[in-house]
């Protein structure tokens, strides 16, 4: 690694990692059109600490002295459980929080980004006569904060600290589960010319292997930072939302694994899980184009990122933002909501998905400049 100068060294976080493991043994719904159980649930937040003079810290309420290296899993839970359910389980024990958990349910929803903010989640459900759009609170909704510490800790003469957010450890992000079956009928673009679609979708034949990570949405919205001892309102709005998708844009197949990555929000010919739904009902052949074309383009151009390299830096501290650290001993921390769901316009919404578990696991670094 190349020398870091003494500017970079006060300036950033040095090989700093936060890591936020959240292991979702979560039920993936099938099709555009059913529900799915979220059993055995699983949370795990912590901060891995590494050899330097400043770290980042997590906290699931934001209150300065709540800060440290974990977060418990119950915590998680119950901020997802009252997002839920309006704040019904507040004060409710432990053990009902669990309970409630594990019963929860999820049906296919969809969401955009409006003044970096994310509209109502809709549930999509295509019964044999309509499509059904209605608020919906099928997703998981958290809340998490962000500051520094320093080995020395922070006093008045503590100063330069200002941070980027990256993800690191891409490849345990979201992990899934792979699944082998068949199409209902056989490859419905099989016989369409390579000019109309996509060559790997003509190419899948009639058994094939899909991984029911790439029907998922990982969402995150942030905050202005605020110094560490005050408090937000509720009534702040994110200056910046961000939307991972579990697979790629565009269908792919990967050689290692024998699997197909059916694509992300893709136009209705050459949308898998939306052939698939013409042949379980074929009501929804008969459905006005307008009824649903309108949603399904919201989705394809909200811009989903993969999760990738180039689109690790969430925090970029180069932006007009207040300042994520330390300056003249002031410190400061930053809310993050993180979402997580099925997005109901996916190409991989397939029955073949349905019952098999995905895992989420965010790591956060400041980041190293050379």
């Amino acid at each position: 690694m190349r020398g870091i100068s003494k500017k970079i060294f006060i300036s950033i976080l040095t090989s700093v990692i936060v890591m936020v493991t959240m292991v979702a043994t979560t039920f993936a719904w099938v099709g555009i059109f059913t529900y799915a159980s979220t059993d055995n649930f699983q949370i795990n937040l912590k901060v891995s600490e590494l050899d330097s003079n400043y770290y980042l810290t997590i906290s699931s309420t934001g209150e300065k002295k709540s800060f440290s290296d974990s977060i418990s899993s119950i915590e998680i839970e119950r901020q997802i459980v009252n997002n839920r359910y309006d704040n019904n389980y507040i004060d409710k024990s432990d053990t009902i929080i669990e309970n409630v958990f594990s019963k929860i349910k999820l049906s296919p929803v969809s969401t955009k980004i409006i003044n970096n903010t994310f509209s109502d989640f809709e549930e999509i459900d295509f019964n044999y006569s309509n499509l059904k759009l209605d608020p919906s609170n099928d997703y998981y909704k958290f809340d998490i904060y962000v500051s520094v510490g320093t080995k020395e800790g922070i006093t008045s003469e503590t100063t330069g600290i200002n941070s980027n957010i990256l993800l690191t450890n891409l490849e345990e992000m979201l992990t899934g589960t792979l699944s082998t079956g068949k199409f209902l009928n056989s490859n419905p673009f099989g016989d369409l010319p390579s000019s109309q679609v996509n060559d790997i979708l003509k190419s899948i034949p009639d058994t094939y292997t899909v991984n029911s990570k790439n029907a998922c949405r990982i969402g995150l919205s942030f905050y202005e930072p605020i110094e560490v001892d005050k408090d937000y309102t509720g009534l702040e709005t994110p200056v910046k939302s961000l939307i991972y998708q579990g697979g790629n844009e565009l269908p792919s197949y990967d050689n290692n694994t024998d699997s197909y990555d059916l694509g992300g929000c893709l136009p209705e010919d050459q949308n898998t899980a939306l052939q698939e739904l013409k042949v379980i009902r074929p009501a929804y052949s008969k459905l006005p184009v307008g009824l649903y074309q309108s949603k399904l383009t919201e989705a394809m151009n909200r811009n989903d990122l993969t999760i990738s390299e180039e689109n690790s830096k969430i925090w970029d501290k180069q932006d007009n933002y207040k300042y994520l650290g330390v300056m003249n001993g002031i410190q400061t921390k930053i809310k993050i909501t993180v979402f997580f769901w099925f997005e109901g316009w996916d190409s991989d919404c397939l029955q073949l998905i349905e019952n098999n578990p995905v895992s989420l696991m965010l790591t956060f670094t400041s980041g190293i400049e050379e």
